[in-house]
């Protein structure tokens, strides 16, 4: 199991602006979209049947997002995903959308979750389990900070 899944998507015409350009808002969409696919293939995690079991999910209460390259209609994109933080009740999750051979970043997205109680809407701690898996698969970056860690992809 990678801790840095990633898969290959191609940019859709209805997503794109009369430019032929990835509207903002679907950069983040593709990403998030994406995640959830890895998190079913990668880690085995269903989260709609997660929240269905337990009453409890993630809600997303942050975004950073960095556009530095546009993506192109009918183009094709690699979006990786990884772990960079976790605590007992929250999750930083960071995704990458690269172009096909993969040698240009088009975006980078900082996504802060908090894992609630749906019944209760309030944050829980994750169950040992999610925790442990969250542990196993925290991908440590060397740029703590947004603004550095892209820094660190864009060359001056």
């Amino acid at each position: 199991m990678t801790k840095i899944p990633q898969s290959r998507h191609r940019i859709r015409f209805k997503d794109c602006d009369p430019l032929g350009h990835l509207y903002n808002t679907r950069f983040i969409e593709y990403m998030l979209e994406a995640r959830e696919d890895q998190i079913l293939e990668h880690y085995q995690l269903n989260l709609m049947e997660y929240a269905e079991q337990t009453k409890k999910s993630w809600v997303l209460v942050k975004h950073e997002i960095a556009y530095l390259q546009e993506a192109k209609r009918n183009e094709y994109v690699w979006i990786r995903s990884m772990i960079i933080r976790c605590s007992e009740k929250d999750i930083l999750v960071e995704y990458q959308m690269w172009n096909d051979d993969q040698s240009k970043l088009k975006a980078l997205l900082w996504s802060r979750f908090l894992h609630i109680d749906l019944m209760l809407k309030k944050t829980t701690a994750h169950p040992t389990e999610i925790q442990t898996l969250l542990e196993t698969n925290l991908v440590q970056i060397e740029k703590t900070g947004f603004d550095d860690r892209v820094k660190s992809f864009v060359q001056v």
